[in-house]
C-alpha cells in the first residue's frame, strides 16, 4: 500500500512538472509580438508551412478563436492533400467575424475534395463581397469556372485500369517512365542542354529519340516572354551542333495559364500536354491534341477526363507506341517533394459510367492498383518490320507540314477513338431512354430528355469525324495499292544504300550533343533575357534593372544595413521577410537592399534607388510585373525612413503630393508590413432615441479616435478605433459607460484580424 502511495505521488509531481513546463511555453508563445508578426507575413507571402506551427499553437491555446481557426484552414489548404481539415476550420471561422476571404479559401478546399457544386456556391457568395481589384488578384472567376468545368467532367466516366502506383520524388519522377517499345528517353531540358536552372523555375522534361537526326523535332515548355507563363514549343535539330529558333505552336495549344510537360507519341499526331487552361478541374489538367492533316493545324484540346485528371497537378501523360498502356504523373495523395507515378491499361472500348455519389468520386480519384499486369512478352521484331515498312511506302510526307510522321497511321486510329467514344455514349443514351420509360416525375424526364438530346448531338459529331477520317485512310488505302509494286521494287534496289546510310548514322550518334560554336544556330538561344525599358550596360547604385543571372550571390550578398546617401533617396519595398532570401526570389531586379532591425527577425528587401519620385513611380509598375504586387514606394532622408508626402516636400519644395497611388490596398486600421501592431477598439451599442449620444462621446474620446455608427432597427451599433494600448481603451471604456448605461467591450486587432484580448494583453502589457 505505501509503495502504490509513493509510486502515485510521483505521478503527480511529473504531470505537475510537465503542466508547468507547457503553461510556461504556451506563455513564451503566447505573448511574443515578432512571432506573430512573423507567422502573419508568412501567410502573406505564402510561407503556409512557416505559418502554421505558430497559429496551430495559438488555436491549441484559444480553440474556439475565429482567426486562429481561419489561418489554421488556410494552411492546412496548402500544406495537407487532405481537403477536409481545412474545411473544418474554414466553416467555423466563417460563422465568425473573419475576414470575407474566407469563402474564397473554402471555395478552393471544396474544389480539391470534389465538391464542385458548394465550391461555386461560396466563390460566388465571395465574388459579391470582394472588390475588383481583389477579385483579379485572386483570379476568382477563373477557379469559378474550374468548379464549374469539375462538376461536369465527373459526371460520366470510364473506369481506369490501373496497374501500379509509384511514390517517387518529383525530381526524378519521369525515369519511372519505363516501356519496351519506347525509342528514346526523357530528360530534363536544363541538363541536356547544359543550361544553368533557376530555382524557382519549373521542370521541363524533353523526350530524345535514342538516334537524333537532322530534321528531328523535340518539344519542350519555356516561359511566355510577353506574359510570363509557361507555354509549349518546338525546336528542330538542323545540324549536329545546331538548332532552329524556338517556335511557339500557337493559341490553341496554349493558354494566358501554364502548359507543359508535352509528349508527341510516335504515331507522329497526337500531343500530350497538361495545362492549367483550357478546360481544366485545377491544378494541371492533361489534354490531347491530334494534327489535322488537311488544315495543318492543331484542333482544340480534349480533357483526358476524370479520374486521370484531378484538382491537383496531373502532368506528363505518355501513352506507349501501341496504345495499350500510358504512364503519367500525380502529386494528389502526396505531399513535396514526392509525387506518384501511374501506370494504366488504356482500353477505349470501355462504356462510360454516372457516378452515383460524392464518394464514388473519392474512391475513383484515389486511382487504386485494380488489375494485374500481363507477363511480359518478347518483342515480335517481325512485326515491327513490317509495320516499318508499311510506314514508308504509305506515308505521304508534306515538308511544309509541322510533322513529318505517317498520316495514314494517325487518322486511322483517330477514327477509332472517335468511333469507340461514340459507340460509348450510344449505350449510355440506351440506358437513358429505359429509365425515362419509368420515370412518372415530369421534371426528372425533362432532365432526362435534355441529357439525351445532348449526347445525341455530341454522337453525331463524333461520328461524322470518324467518317472523315475514315474517308481519307481509304483515298490514302487507293492511292498506296496502285504503286505498292514499285515501291517495293525501289526499296530492293535502295537496300546495299539503305544499310551503310544505317552505319552512318549510327557512328554520328554516339556523340549526342556537340557543345555549339558561337557563330552556330544554338541551343542557347533559347535562354530567355529580360530586358528593361532602358538597355543598361553598367552596373551602377541607382535606378532600377533586371539582371539575369543576378549580380547577387554568395561572393556578392544582398547588403543589408547598408549606409544610405545623405538627402532624399526613394526604394521600392519589395516585402518583409522572416527569414534571408535568395537572390534568386527577385527574381534578377537590381540593386537590392535589406533593412534588418537590431532584435528582431524581420528583413525588408528593397529595389532600386532613385532621387526622385516621378523615378519610382515609374518603375513600380516594373516590380509588380514580378509577382511583388504589394510594393510600395519608401522615402528615405539622410538615411532614416521619413513619409513619402515629407520627402516630396523636401524634393521639390511642394506643399501638395502628386495624385499617385503610392501604397496599394491599405484599407480598415491602415497597417502595412511597416506598421505590423496590436490595436484596441470599443464596440457597443444604444437607443436610437439617445440623439445626443454622439455629441457626448466625442467629448471623451481623443482627437486621434474615430467614432462609427451603423443603425439596426432600433438600436445604433456604435465602434471607437484606434487604441495603441489596453489602459487607454479600458480608461475610456469606463468613462462611455456612464453615459450609455451599458457595457462597452474591448476588441483587440492584429492587422485587421480579431485576436484573443488575453493575448494581446500579453503582448502590450
Amino acid at each position: 500500500m505505501l509503495m502504490r502511495y509513493y509510486k502515485m505521488r510521483k505521478y503527480i509531481i511529473l504531470f505537475s512538472f510537465f503542466l508547468v513546463a507547457s503553461v510556461n511555453t504556451w506563455a513564451q508563445v503566447d505573448d511574443n509580438l515578432d512571432e506573430l508578426k512573423s507567422a502573419y507575413l508568412n501567410v502573406q507571402e505564402g510561407n503556409y508551412k512557416e505559418a502554421y506551427p505558430y497559429f496551430k499553437e495559438m488555436l491549441n491555446i484559444y480553440p474556439k478563436e475565429p482567426t486562429y481557426n481561419y489561418y489554421v484552414g488556410v494552411c492546412l489548404l496548402f500544406l495537407d492533400k487532405d481537403p477536409l481539415l481545412s474545411i473544418k476550420y474554414l466553416r467555423f471561422a466563417a460563422t465568425k467575424e473573419v475576414p470575407d476571404d474566407v469563402y474564397y479559401y473554402l471555395g478552393l478546399a471544396y474544389i480539391k475534395n470534389y465538391q464542385f457544386e458548394k465550391a461555386v456556391e461560396n466563390l460566388e457568395w465571395f465574388e459579391k463581397k470582394a472588390g475588383k481589384k481583389q477579385l483579379k488578384e485572386l483570379n476568382v472567376q477563373n477557379y469559378i469556372a474550374m468548379a464549374q468545368n469539375g462538376s461536369y467532367l465527373i459526371k460520366y466516366i470510364k473506369e481506369p485500369s490501373v496497374y501500379s502506383k509509384t511514390i517517387i520524388d518529383q525530381n526524378d519522377f519521369y525515369k519511372n517512365y519505363k516501356f519496351d517499345d519506347l525509342e528514346g528517353k526523357f530528360v530534363d531540358r536544363f541538363e541536356y542542354f547544359n543550361q544553368e536552372k533557376d530555382s524557382l523555375v519549373e521542370n521541363s522534361i524533353l523526350y530524345v529519340p535514342n538516334f537524333l537526326k537532322k530534321n528531328e523535332i523535340l518539344y519542350f515548355s519555356a516561359k511566355n516572354k510577353k506574359r510570363g507563363d509557361y507555354d509549349i514549343y518546338r525546336i528542330t535539330r538542323l545540324t549536329d551542333t545546331s538548332w532552329s529558333e524556338p517556335e511557339n505552336l500557337g493559341n490553341v495549344i496554349n493558354t494566358s495559364f501554364d502548359e507543359n510537360y508535352p509528349y508527341l507519341h510516335s504515331d507522329g499526331t497526337t500531343l500530350y500536354f497538361a495545362s492549367k487552361g483550357h478546360y481544366s478541374m485545377g491544378g494541371y489538367d492533361l489534354f490531347s491534341s491530334s494534327w489535322n492533316w488537311d488544315n495543318q493545324e492543331w484542333p482544340e484540346p480534349e480533357n483526358l477526363d476524370f479520374p486521370i485528371n484531378s484538382p491537383f497537378n496531373d502532368i506528363l501523360f505518355v501513352s506507349s507506341p501501341n496504345k495499350k498502356t500510358a504512364f503519367f504523373t500525380s502529386d494528389r495523395e502526396t505531399k513535396e517533394p514526392n509525387v506518384i507515378v501511374y501506370k494504366l491499361k488504356l482500353n477505349n472500348s470501355e462504356p462510360y459510367i454516372e457516378l452515383k455519389n460524392h464518394e464514388e468520386v473519392l474512391e475513383l480519384s484515389r486511382l487504386s492498383v485494380n488489375i494485374v499486369p500481363e507477363e511480359s512478352k518478347k518483342r515480335e521484331y517481325a512485326d515491327e518490320r513490317i509495320v516499318s515498312g508499311q510506314h514508308e511506302f504509305i506515308k505521304i510526307k508534306n515538308e511544309g507540314a509541322f510533322l513529318y510522321k505517317s498520316e495514314y497511321d494517325s487518322l486511322l486510329s483517330l477514327a477509332i477513338n472517335y468511333q469507340l467514344k461514340a459507340d460509348s455514349l450510344g449505350w449510355i443514351i440506351d440506358e437513358k431512354r429505359l429509365v425515362f420509360d419509368y420515370t412518372e416525375d415530369g421534371q426528372e424526364r425533362a432532365k432526362l430528355s435534355n441529357t439525351i438530346i445532348e449526347f445525341e448531338r455530341e454522337i453525331y459529331l463524333l461520328q461524322k469525324k470518324a467518317d472523315s477520317c475514315y474517308e481519307r485512310v481509304r483515298e490514302i488505302e487507293q492511292a498506296n495499292l496502285a504503286s505498292q509494286k514499285s515501291i517495293y521494287e525501289d526499296l530492293q534496289t535502295t537496300k546495299n544504300k539503305e544499310i551503310s546510310n544505317t552505319e552512318e548514322e549510327l557512328n554520328k550518334s554516339k556523340n549526342i550533343y556537340v557543345e555549339p560554336v558561337q557563330d552556330s544556330l544554338s541551343i542557347s538561344k533559347l535562354k530567355i533575357i529580360e530586358e528593361t525599358q532602358e538597355e543598361v550596360t553598367k552596373f551602377s547604385d541607382y535606378g532600377l534593372r533586371i539582371e539575369i543571372p543576378s549580380n547577387y550571390n554568395s561572393v556578392n550578398p544582398i547588403p543589408v544595413n547598408e549606409s544610405l546617401p545623405n538627402g532624399i533617396l526613394y526604394m521600392i519595398q519589395l516585402g518583409a521577410f522572416s527569414t534571408p532570401k535568395t537572390p534568386g526570389v527577385f527574381k534578377g531586379l537590381t540593386p537590392l537592399s535589406c533593412i534588418k532591425k537590431e532584435n528582431s527577425n524581420l528583413r525588408k528587401y528593397f529595389a532600386g534607388k532613385f532621387l526622385q519620385l516621378s523615378e519610382a513611380q515609374k518603375n513600380l509598375p516594373l516590380v509588380k510585373s514580378k509577382s511583388f504586387k504589394d510594393a510600395y514606394i519608401v522615402a528615405f532622408n539622410n538615411g532614416n525612413i521619413i513619409p513619402v508626402k515629407n520627402a516630396v516636400k523636401l524634393e521639390s519644395g511642394k506643399d501638395k503630393l502628386p495624385n499617385v497611388e503610392l501604397t496599394e490596398g491599405l484599407e480598415g486600421n491602415s497597417q502595412t508590413a511597416d506598421d505590423l501592431s496590436i490595436i484596441y477598439i470599443l464596440k457597443g451599442q444604444i437607443s436610437l432615441k439617445d440623439s445626443l449620444f454622439v455629441d457626448r462621446v466625442k467629448n471623451e474620446i481623443p482627437e486621434k479616435a474615430e467614432l462609427y455608427l451603423e443603425n439596426k432597427v432600433d438600436i445604433m451599433i456604435f465602434t471607437i478605433k484606434s487604441f495603441s494600448s489596453y489602459d487607454e481603451a479600458y480608461a475610456i471604456k469606463s468613462k462611455l459607460e456612464l453615459i450609455v448605461k451599458k457595457e462597452i467591450e474591448i476588441h483587440a486587432y492584429f492587422a485587421e484580424n480579431q485576436i484573443p484580448l488575453e493575448q494581446a494583453r500579453k503582448i502590450t502589457k
